[in-house]
């Protein structure tokens, strides 16, 4: 863990900031996190909001907040009805990966940060790699200096993106900078330092700052190994090099990887603590559930087996995980985990990637 005692331009940016913030079946997490990005302080940033195929009604929802019939209630902040109505468009995937209609995109043009949005269904779930990449596609298709990937069930300080674009545009060679990631319903307790690093022995990743009382302990810019992709703004020119995220992974990993691809060409991946984002975590796929337990043992071991820098690395951590999610499910006879997991074993085996089918 490196630190740096960056020098931060007091004024600021201008710079053009599209907020990803991907949707799936979660549409009353999605319009209390766009309620608090409405809020921003930040001045030129366009939100956009990806729809990954959601069956809920989500994006009539969406729809219904942005005209102002649709209040949100959160304990961060007041609802406001004066910042409604919002102003939207809406895409399919195919026209947003063109930068979507230019006369459009002039409807929108004009108006304040706060009260426009782009609106992207994908017409299906392309998993968290798949959706954001659709989304980044459309930001770097209009010209976007940066993307800020934003988790749908995140509420935001109302100086998160500013000081992040402060501190990314300290240093030509930062190219993707996390928040301070605290805890929704423990508002002071810090689930990341704005990432962390990955364990190749035992294909695992750890948190800088987990379940830590935020006292300021960790309110220094330093250095990480990955940006957690809750809250991930990186610049539009990386991207450009080192290209989108691998959608093989589908969900979990991804972020991991594409920022190794980062690092190896020779980007730094730093944390702003003057970032803050509070993180409700785990709303899509549910904590501790099948579907985690597969996509955790597949992709970590993918990781280890694509970048470990030794082979036996592969064979520990699978042995690794061997006692840290088969034994311990079969102990407690959580068969249904127990099977999805095993199963990551024999698809890692198989070299099968992407999407699985499962049932609830």
């Amino acid at each position: 863990m490196r630190k740096h005692d960056y020098i931060l331009d007091p004024q600021e940016s201008t710079s053009s900031v599209y907020v990803l913030i991907l949707n799936y079946n979660g549409w009353r997490d999605t319009i209390e996190c766009l309620e608090s990005v409405q809020r921003l302080a930040y001045s030129n940033y366009c939100i956009v909001v990806i729809d990954n195929g959601s069956a809920d009604g989500s994006m009539d929802k969406i729809k219904a907040w942005a005209a102002g019939k649709l209040p949100v209630e959160s304990k961060f902040f007041t609802y406001d009805p004066s910042t409604k109505p919002m102003r939207w468009i809406e895409y399919d995937r195919a026209t947003a990966g063109v930068g979507g209609l230019p006369e459009l995109e002039a409807e929108i043009e004009a108006l304040p940060p706060s009260r426009r949005m782009v609106l992207i269904q994908t017409g299906a779930n392309l998993g968290y790699a798949g959706g954001n990449n659709v989304g980044i596609r459309y930001a770097l298709a209009c010209g976007a200096d940066y993307v800020w990937l934003l988790n749908n069930d995140t509420v935001v300080d109302v100086d998160a993106l500013t000081e992040m674009v402060r501190l990314a545009e300290s240093d030509e060679k930062i190219g993707m900078v996390g928040s301070k990631l605290l805890y929704y319903d423990r508002p002071n307790i810090i689930q990341a330092a704005g990432g962390g690093w990955f364990n190749f022995w035992r294909g695992l990743s750890y948190h800088y700052g987990w379940l830590e009382e935020d006292r300021g302990q960790w309110d220094k810019v330093f250095e990480l190994e990955y940006v957690t992709g809750a809250s991930l703004l990186a610049k539009g020119s990386l991207i450009n090099i080192v290209g989108m995220m691998l959608e093989t992974f589908f969900m979990y990993g991804e972020d991991v990887e594409w920022q190794i691809r980062a690092r190896q060409s020779g980007y730094r991946l730093v944390f702003c603590p003057r970032s803050r984002v509070w993180h409700k975590e785990s709303r899509t796929v549910g904590f501790k559930s099948p579907i985690q337990d597969y996509y955790g043992v597949r992709n970590s071991l993918l990781l280890v087996k694509t970048y470990a820098p030794r082979p036996i690395c592969l064979y520990v951590a699978c042995c690794y995980h061997l006692f840290r999610s088969i034994l311990p499910k079969l102990v407690r006879l959580q068969f249904k985990r127990l099977l999805f997991a095993v199963r990551g074993y024999i698809d890692l085996a198989r070299g099968k990637k992407g999407e699985i089918s499962w049932k609830k």
